[in-house]
């Protein structure tokens, strides 16, 4: 009961930060159009169909993966991950509920289970008290409103945590089975093999039990086939991340380096350069609590939030970053766990936490580029 009220208050909040922003923050072209590229199309998402406080949690990307629920792959789209938009079409054809109704529905579903399995997770190494606290802490994140917004964030976490959950449990097919399903949800599923790997591992298994996690990079491999196949060619994923400032491959401290020349060389403070600042800051507090807490986690916890991190900073840009930081959750983990046993410093910082994430709120609802 406390949990579910946090929850609903939590949302509560972001709603009001939300309605309130049109009073003080200018509405962008980024929300409703059909490609963010092509503004012939008409704005067919927050027409007179809907109001503004359904259609605003579309913001952005979300307007992409609805408009492959919709229509399918257009220019420019193919690096969305396509099991996201698949359960939104799904969602709409079972219930015909509208688009952003049917994405909201995935997120939500989505967010519950990621609470009851991350849930079940985090009880085989921590105490109730301390699973709640760590969730305590994803929730004030700047960025968690992504999670119940029209995003595959959920998505990606409540797969990502049942796979590693059924790992745990010694159900290494079923674990890698809806790992396969994660990594057909975001590039980042990736990360699960080599952390996987070492979980088998260090269980003492045969190594003839690793043979089934080869279905976690299958999954990403299957959305390559599907393009190369249906699409023309694989390579228009990486032609899609590049459009998007995403290259195909650069050396991590060249991303960093070239950050710190974008923050150390600025002409005007404004929100490009504010945002940059919040990517770069999320990958140093990132790398401070794996240099800080790499001894209170588990080896393959370490394992899969080091790739996490490298998967993104790896294509040349930081951008998103603030919501990957959730993805990897060992670092909520170690966060929490800094700040477990001290009280007030703790609460004092989750309160500075929430505070800025009603201002991105705020921003995200207006169609300006958070993360």
């Amino acid at each position: 009961m406390k949990l579910t009220l946090i929850v609903s208050g939590w949302i509560g909040v972001l709603m009001m930060a939300a309605l309130a922003a049109p009073k003080f923050i200018s509405q962008t072209s980024f929300i409703g159009s059909r490609n963010h590229f092509d503004e012939r199309l008409p704005k067919w998402l927050y027409d007179q169909r809907m109001p503004r406080w359904l259609w605003m949690w579309a913001s952005l990307d979300g307007n992409h993966y609805l408009s492959i629920a919709r229509d399918g792959y257009y220019e420019f789209e193919y690096g969305f991950f396509p099991l996201y938009p698949t359960l939104i079409k799904f969602i709409n054809s079972l219930t015909g509920f509208q688009f952003v109704i049917s994405g909201l529905v995935v997120s939500y579903l989505s967010f519950l289970g990621m609470i009851v399995m991350g849930g079940k997770l985090l009880r085989l190494d921590y105490s109730i008290a301390r699973s709640k606290s760590i969730f305590y802490w994803l929730l004030a994140f700047p960025t968690a409103f992504f999670l119940i917004s029209v995003y595959n964030d959920s998505l990606y976490l409540f797969l990502a945590l049942t796979s590693w959950y059924l790992i745990r449990k010694k159900k290494i097919w079923a674990g890698a089975t809806v790992g396969y399903f994660a990594a057909l949800t975001r590039i980042t599923g990736l990360a699960l093999f080599p952390a996987l790997v070492a979980e088998v591992i260090m269980s003492k298994k045969k190594t003839k039990e690793l043979f089934p996690l080869i279905l976690i990079p299958l999954g990403t491999l299957s959305y390559l086939l599907y393009l190369e196949e249906f699409r023309g060619s694989w390579k228009l994923f990486f032609d899609s991340m590049a459009v998007w400032g995403q290259q195909r491959f650069v050396f991590p401290l060249q991303t960093l380096w070239r950050y710190l020349k974008i923050i150390l060389g600025f002409q005007t403070l404004d929100r490009a350069y504010l945002v940059a600042s919040m990517e770069i800051s999320v990958v140093i507090l990132s790398i401070i609590l794996l240099i800080r807490g790499w001894k209170s986690v588990r080896l393959p916890y370490l394992i899969y939030a080091i790739t996490v991190l490298l998967l993104p900073s790896s294509s040349g840009t930081l951008a998103g970053m603030p919501r990957y930081f959730y993805h990897a959750f060992p670092l909520v983990i170690i966060l929490s766990g800094i700040f477990y046993n001290k009280k007030i410093v703790g609460y004092l910082v989750m309160i500075l936490s929430l505070i800025l994430q009603l201002y991105l709120m705020a921003y995200f609802s207006q169609g300006h580029f958070i993360a």
